[in-house]
């Protein structure tokens, strides 16, 4: 008995042909080439509106509370002069992420590209850092605010008490006081 057992026939993949070697390019004429070989929109370079939403009405004021309580302003930052609703700007309103990926992919070489991406990582940390001290700040605050609040609560509980014991005692203080006057009076008065 052969211990080879009949195989059914499978598709084989063709192997791929090698590439033909490229001449060297640059990183930025790569990237322009790259970008020519893609299909893409072109856009008018006038302002883009913006994608999102602007928040709703609580996140906007209670936003606006927090800003004001630390000291940071209220409200959006004040847009730049001269480039008030810029889409190319990050920090703009009318930032557009799309228009700015594209054009920083097309018109910048890879040292660019990565400098770029460096800045971007560090603004996000300082920006993240800078939202946790806050949310920090805030979650330490309403803690004190809730122990002062607790201690007033247990002060006037035990006011109570003296509270009662000197309405006692201006009772007492009143009766005796109309006794007196009314000794006094008729005393005066024999």
């Amino acid at each position: 008995m052969s211990s080879a057992a009949p195989r059914s026939p499978t598709k084989s993949k063709p192997s791929p042909s090698p590439a033909p070697p490229s001449p060297a390019l640059s990183s930025a004429s790569t990237l322009s080439g790259a970008a020519s070989l893609s299909p893409r929109r072109t856009r008018s370079p006038g302002p883009v509106p913006s994608p999102l939403s602007p928040p709703t009405s609580g996140k906007t004021r209670a936003r606006d509370l927090l800003r004001k309580h630390y000291g940071l302003g209220v409200g959006p930052p004040a847009p730049l002069p001269g480039k008030p609703m810029d889409p190319m700007n990050v920090d703009s309103p009318a930032f557009d992420s799309k228009t700015y990926y594209e054009q920083l992919i097309t018109t910048s070489s890879l040292n660019t590209l990565l400098k770029r991406e460096n800045e971007l990582m560090t603004e996000i940390r300082e920006l993240d850092s800078e939202r946790q001290s806050l949310v920090y700040n805030h979650h330490h605050e309403l803690i004190a605010a809730r122990e002062t609040i607790t201690a007033m609560k247990a002060r006037a509980e035990n006011l109570d008490a003296d509270l009662d014991k000197l309405k006692d005692s201006f009772s007492e203080i009143s009766r005796l006081g109309a006794e007196l006057s009314v000794e006094y009076s008729t005393s005066d008065s024999g």
